[in-house]
């Protein structure tokens, strides 16, 4: 169980509770017991003076008979009982004047020793009632209960923030039609219900912006085709060259953004296999219209666990955009046992790698060819695939590094 969890410390409150409520429970079961012996302490003492007043003289036999008769008490004479008493455990002692009267406690009676000096007097409590504080101890389980029956409670009640998080971190890794929705009555559920709405408020903008993106690629397919087919008609002129570049530049743009639209239909049901790096490369550089082997690598057998079509888009970028910040056109793809390396030689970036992340962000360099989504598409398919990215520049030269 995690150290910082609520339910552990709550555990830990019940448990000390319990510790502290049992040794309270306990002196007060020694207190309640001390109590009731007080009392018997004063009343064997009251038997013990009538005792020693008619050892003295101060009062007759048949006085003493009445005072003992008064107080339940009875001669026993039994001289095997008188005997045998005196080997088990002592119930207490009252002292009255220099003399000390014994109690014994055998088959549900209780006894009295006179001392020696009076005689060999044996005494019976023939209304002998035992010490019972046990409803201290029935106490302590009736409330002993009822904490664990609010510790149970307690625990019920935090059950569904463990259903919550599992919901969370479903909904999180793409997971959608997640009811988070609870018919309790608690804060928890309140929690619930309100992450319900802001779910579906998301689901919505999420569905909103994959359809605003479908239809933004559809409709900008058939103007830009029919534009393109429509200038081979004109000769060429400044005009000409003008709308030529609009039209490649609209395009550029349209295939950017299919490639964000792959990314988000794609992104809940993302199926990744083994894949050997080279034919990725192949793939790549089929996207890119470039010759086979033109890109120099050290791939031999490697291969990486991820989707081949949307990792296939990661590698046309990245050769892409290292093509066109190349000084010389030229690009190595180095790959070890954790990482991929993109190298080509050329100008350190302006900014740092998060500013070129960000959607619609590019150098200066580019800004005739590019729209700035290459980088940020990369980024996004390398977060689905739990991977990262990362920039540096050494010895002239731009490393851009897939780590895996």
């Amino acid at each position: 169980m995690n150290k910082h969890s609520i339910l552990l410390k709550i555990s830990i409150f019940f448990l000390l509770a319990i510790i502290a409520t049992t040794a309270l429970f306990k002196v007060m079961y020694d207190f309640k017991f001390e109590s009731e012996k007080e009392i018997l302490r004063i009343h064997y003492h009251h038997v013990a003076m009538s005792i020693m007043r008619w050892k003295v003289g101060d009062t007759t036999k048949a006085q003493l008979d009445k005072a003992l008769k008064k107080d339940h008490m009875e001669v026993v004479n039994d001289a095997a009982l008188y005997k045998n008493i005196q080997k088990i455990k002592k119930f207490d002692t009252v002292s009255c004047a220099k003399g000390d009267f014994h109690m014994y406690e055998k088959d549900s009676f209780r006894y009295v020793l006179v001392p020696k000096v009076v005689g060999k007097i044996l005494l019976k409590d023939i209304k002998t009632e035992s010490i019972n504080v046990s409803y201290v101890w029935w106490l302590y389980f009736a409330f002993i209960f009822i904490m664990l029956l609010l510790f149970a409670s307690i625990a019920i009640s935090l059950y569904p923030l463990k259903k919550l998080q599992k919901q969370i971190r479903q909904f999180g890794e793409g997971g959608e039609n997640i009811d988070f929705s609870s018919s309790r009555h608690d804060e928890i559920a309140d929690v619930a219900n309100e992450f319900s709405k802001a779910a579906k408020k998301i689901n919505d903008v999420t569905q909103a912006r994959i359809i605003f993106l479908r239809n933004v690629s559809h409709e900008f397919k058939t103007p830009i085709t029919n534009g393109k087919l429509a200038l081979e008609f004109i000769q060429d002129s400044n005009s000409k060259n003008i709308l030529n570049n609009v039209f490649t530049r609209l395009d550029l743009l349209l295939k950017e953004f299919i490639e964000i639209e792959k990314i988000t239909a794609i992104k809940n049901t993302l199926e990744k296999k083994n894949y050997q790096l080279a034919d990725i490369l192949d793939q790549a550089t089929d996207i890119l219209f470039l010759e086979q082997n033109t890109i120099a690598n050290n791939f031999t057998t490697k291969s990486v666990h991820v989707n081949f079509e949307l990792f296939s888009i990661v590698f046309k970028n990245l050769i892409d955009n290292a093509l066109k910040y190349s000084d010389k056109d030229t690009l190595y793809i180095q790959a070890n046992e954790t990482e991929i390396h993109f190298i080509c030689e050329g100008e350190k970036l302006d900014e740092t790698l998060e500013y070129y992340l960000q959607p619609f962000t590019k150098s200066d360099a580019q800004t005739a060819q590019s729209f700035g989504l290459g980088l940020y598409i990369v980024d996004s398919i390398l977060k689905e695939h739990k991977y990262s990215l990362s920039y540096s520049y050494e010895n002239h030269k731009n490393c851009f590094t897939i780590e895996i």
